[in-house]
């Protein structure tokens, strides 16, 4: 059996290859809803938290990232980034918060 299908007793989870528990599908779901806070926040020139705010006032991490986390994942850091800034300004837009 290799080392990356070893079962942990304590978290009955897989092991990966360097030790570490596998990471369940809700932390990297986070992970990457805070790379995507990050990126955002870089490109805009502002803090993080200020960023966090924002989704947060019009729903985009719970009603746009988390649930179309398989699809928007899969693209590329600079699309992500690009695509969430121009989806915030849309969603600000439209509910009509600035």
């Amino acid at each position: 059996m290799s080392s990356a299908s070893k079962s942990n007793a304590r978290t009955d989870t897989y092991i990966w290859d360097d030790g570490y528990p596998r990471p369940t599908e809700q932390e990297r779901t986070i992970t990457f809803v805070c790379s995507c806070i990050e990126s955002v926040a870089e490109r805009l020139g502002c803090k993080a938290s200020e960023v966090f705010r924002r989704m947060e006032r019009v729903g985009l991490i719970h009603d746009y990232i988390v649930p179309y986390y398989d699809t928007i994942h899969t693209e590329s850091r600079e699309n992500v980034t690009v695509e969430i800034i121009e989806t915030l300004e849309f969603w600000e837009k439209k509910k009509g918060v600035s």
